[in-house]
């Protein structure tokens, strides 16, 4: 078996000029645009973090795959890239893809991007691995492609293989598209990741509003379940769902391998924000199902741009099952309580109007509990000024629902039931990611203004009781 080498170690070729929307804990280029995590793992000792990657430039482009590790989840570490578009098989992309550990060697199965213009739109797209026994040189297999076509009744839109093992038996999913342009997940099965065989169709379009492709699929048992996790285009809004050019969210339900039957209820968005797509999950070591996601959004602005770079991950977060089994919680995953620095303030606050603290939002985790029980004020919660406009988290007494408001544009979810909402907020220089009662509802947002803004409360027509802690947190590059 002859396998090919690959070693430069370059981690970005484009310089950050400006550091004023650089993020200060969580995972972003050294220089360059990123987009989708990938290939998330633990080997050898180390947590492996891989991302799509255009080294040369802050705008999408030729995709390679960057690459960081951890010992904690919290600190981590650039290392070179992993994967280069520079075989005929990959020449225009390394595109999204992910990792398994197989008898102390780590292989990355991968999308091999080729743009050839008699295939509908230009490309084709096919599967490929590549293994490393250090973590961090990888071999490009001489075989590749492993799986070197579609679906006969798919199209060319065939990508990001999400593989896990199973019994003995290797299985991979991919997101594609049926001939009649709608979305769906398809299954392989492998019993040595090179030589694949297609089981099916593991769950597609039914007549509802799920899009017409379906990108970076994740399945995995969760609580007793199985969870269907992708990322599909072209949903059609839907009163408070779906407000995204394009959504991140999951099917819960129960699978049979024998057979590949998953029946699943309805699909639910995981994070409702501005900007969360893509996401990944592994499971960790103790056994904890953790997601990472691309905390931006297809379509959006980008101010980082002109610096030199665009892009960058969310906080790690911790999967769970919910009481009635047809939900997923996400939780900011326990160890990034090691990033707490000072104590701001630990207060009960009367609020009528707008109450401005000192508080400052470059790097801080917010606790923020609201009596809902006769509050008076039709809207209660925090606000923060941005370039031209403000961001702001509330309850809306009227409504009933939890709203993060950037500019006015507004995302937002019914909250019924509950006498007390505790929201844990993390805000970074440019980035805010907002956990609702214990993960049941969770946003995250992308938001850009040239200074460190201070946090304000405010309570609209009436008073409301809140309680306070706020907590520095610490820089991790």
């Amino acid at each position: 078996m002859i396998f090919i080498v690959i070693f430069v170690g370059k981690t970005s070729a484009i310089n950050v000029t400006n550091n004023r929307y650089r993020l200060n804990y969580h995972i972003m280029s050294p220089g360059g645009w990123i987009n989708d995590p990938n290939g998330l793992s633990y080997f050898n000792g180390q947590y492996h973090v891989f991302f799509q990657y255009n080294p040369d430039s802050s705008s999408w482009g030729p995709m390679h795959w960057g690459h960081v590790v951890s010992t904690d989840l919290v600190h981590w570490k650039y290392l070179p890239i992993a994967l280069y578009p520079d075989h005929s098989y990959d020449k225009d992309g390394c595109f999204s893809g992910s990792a398994i550990v197989n008898n102390g060697v780590l292989s990355l199965v991968y999308t091999g991007n080729v743009n050839n213009g008699s295939f509908d739109g230009g490309f084709y797209q096919i599967v490929n691995i590549a293994t490393s026994t250090d973590g961090v040189n990888f071999q490009k297999f001489s075989g590749n492609p492993v799986i070197a076509t579609w679906p006969v009744d798919g199209t060319n839109n065939f990508r990001d293989p999400k593989v896990w093992q199973n019994n003995g038996t290797f299985y991979v999913v991919l997101g594609n598209q049926s001939k009649d342009r709608h979305g769906r997940v398809v299954l392989y099965k492998s019993s040595d990741l090179k030589t694949w065989t297609y089981v099916g169709v593991l769950a597609e379009y039914n007549n509802d509003n799920t899009g017409t492709m379906w990108e970076c699929p994740n399945f995995f048992s969760l609580g007793g379940k199985y969870a269907l996790l992708f990322s599909p285009q072209g949903i059609e809004r839907d009163g408070d769902r779906f407000g995204n050019l394009d959504v991140n969210g999951y099917f819960i339900g129960d699978y049979q391998y024998a057979t590949n039957e998953f029946t699943h209820g309805p699909f639910y968005e995981i994070d409702l924000g501005h900007d969360f797509y893509a996401a990944q999950m592994f499971q960790a070591p103790d056994g904890r199902s953790i997601l990472i996601g691309w905390m931006d959004m297809w379509g959006a602005q980008f101010p980082e741009q002109p610096d030199g770079w665009a892009g960058a991950l969310t906080i790690p977060r911790e999967l769970t099952l919910s009481a009635d089994g047809t939900r997923i919680n996400m939780s900011p995953i326990a160890e990034l309580l090691t990033l707490r620095g000072n104590q701001y303030i630990n207060s009960n606050i009367e609020v009528d109007g707008v109450y401005n603290t000192n508080i400052p939002l470059g790097s801080t985790e917010i606790l923020l509990q609201i009596a809902l029980v006769n509050v008076q004020a039709r809207k209660v919660g925090l606000k923060f000024p941005l370039n031209n406009g403000e961001l702001r988290v509330y309850y809306d007494k009227q409504t009933q629902k939890l709203v993060v408001s950037r500019k006015k544009v507004v995302r937002q979810v019914a909250i019924n039931n509950i006498s007390v909402l505790n929201l844990r907020i993390f805000v970074d220089r440019s980035s805010i990611e907002v956990f609702a009662n214990n993960g049941s509802a969770v946003f995250t947002s992308r938001f850009y203004v040239d200074y460190i803004p201070n946090l304000s409360l405010f309570a609209e027509y009436g008073v409301a009781n809140l309680s306070l802690q706020a907590f520095s947190l610490n820089k991790i590059w």
